[in-house]
């Protein structure tokens, strides 16, 4: 079962083959923004693949649509889109990373 290391939770999880990466974090009890409902219509699922980008496929068209419209580097790449293989990955979850960039309220 293929593995994916998420850098901000310094936490591996396995996710199924096929699975997209924001899938496979749900079903492990991870939530991160999918504003559109993982339709690859807003980018708020945006993941950048630190290690392992070769394994990955090709982006499909909804994908590749609104990665040259947001003009992402190819390491970048949305959650809600983005299948795995079995080779493991390691990925920066954006909106975890600009979570814990805040100042705390008080």
């Amino acid at each position: 079962m293929p593995s994916v290391k998420i850098i901000e939770l310094d936490r591996e999880i396995e996710i199924l083959p096929g699975q997209t990466i924001l899938q496979g974090a749900m079903a492990n009890g991870i939530t991160f923004g999918f504003v559109c409902g993982g339709n690859a219509a807003c980018g708020t699922c945006l993941v950048k693949i630190v290690e392992g980008l070769d394994s990955l496929g090709a982006r499909n068209p909804k994908e590749d649509f609104l990665a040259k419209a947001m003009m992402l580097e190819p390491e970048y790449r949305l959650g809600c889109q983005t299948e795995v293989s079995e080779a493991p990955l390691v990925c920066s979850i954006l909106s975890l990373s600009r979570a814990r960039e805040r100042p705390a309220r008080g």
